[in-house]
């Protein structure tokens, strides 16, 4: 999932354990699998490849946030909870993501064919997963707007940059063995980039369409193109006609699971 989702179910999940007055840096702690792949030597894969069923130092508290987003990601990609450090890609994965992104192979394929690329199935299964992901967004968008998800999530960047540095960087050199000046970087690059504007701007069809082409090179000025990829991003908010399905089953799961002490 996408960072204002994984926002949003923290603060769903700390509503419902009545924990209040939380302090900001943890939704950072719990979007740092994503906001770390901003650096160029970073990559997602190594920010998701960590034990889930680990013992914690008493130290790094906060690194249990980081956790947290793995599970949510496990349940999304692949429909259980990895017990070591993630699994491999698997086309027939029954994650919910995937579960929901069946019926766009077909248009994502027919799609490429339209701009001209040629596209393995297996590569339309991934793509029809991730355009779930970044529909999903949208079609919380009123819950989010009520949580005001979006201030929370970039509050949170400031004041961890502000505050929280030291404590922030130690947590995630220890977690995932990256440089100090890397992890800084990472956080200089949020405050420019991660603003309530530029979130706004993303928060249309128009805003994930242009995230998509930039990411799969697909022409932005082709009106054909635009307007089949318009009609699969119709259909992928169509597909999710159960906004709240999949936060209750990730909080029961992960609940079940016991791994993640704040959720109870």
């Amino acid at each position: 999932m996408f960072m204002l989702t994984h926002t949003y179910f923290l603060q769903k999940i700390l509503g419902s354990a009545e924990i209040k007055n939380a302090e900001p840096d943890i939704f950072v702690y719990n979007i740092a699998p994503d906001l770390l792949a901003i650096h160029p030597d970073i990559t997602s894969a190594r920010t998701h490849k960590l034990r889930r069923l680990q013992t914690l130092p008493v130290e790094y508290p906060k690194a249990a946030y980081v956790i947290y987003h793995l599970l949510i990601d496990d349940l999304s990609h692949y429909g259980y909870i990895c017990t070591e450090d993630g699994d491999a890609f698997d086309i027939h994965s029954r994650g919910y993501s995937y579960r929901k992104g069946n019926p766009l192979i077909r248009v994502i394929q027919d799609i490429h064919g339209i701009a001209g690329k040629e596209i393995s199935c297996r590569d339309a299964v991934y793509q029809s997963h991730l355009i779930i992901e970044m529909i999903y967004d949208l079609v919380i968008v009123r819950h989010l707007r009520t949580f005001k998800t979006v201030e929370v999530m970039v509050d949170a960047i400031k004041y961890t940059v502000e505050n929280r540095m030291e404590e922030f960087t130690e947590t995630l050199r220890w977690l995932y063995g990256l440089e100090v000046n890397q992890i800084r970087e990472v956080m200089r690059s949020a405050l420019l980039f991660i603003t309530q504007e530029s979130m706004e701007q993303m928060m249309t069809i128009q805003g994930r369409m242009h995230l998509y082409q930039d990411k799969f090179g697909l022409p932005c000025n082709d009106l054909l193109l635009n307007n089949e990829l318009n009609r699969l991003f119709e259909q992928a908010i169509d597909l999710i006609d159960d906004d709240e399905l999949f936060f209750n089953e990730t909080a029961d799961v992960i609940k079940e699971s016991q791994i993640i002490s704040f959720i109870r």
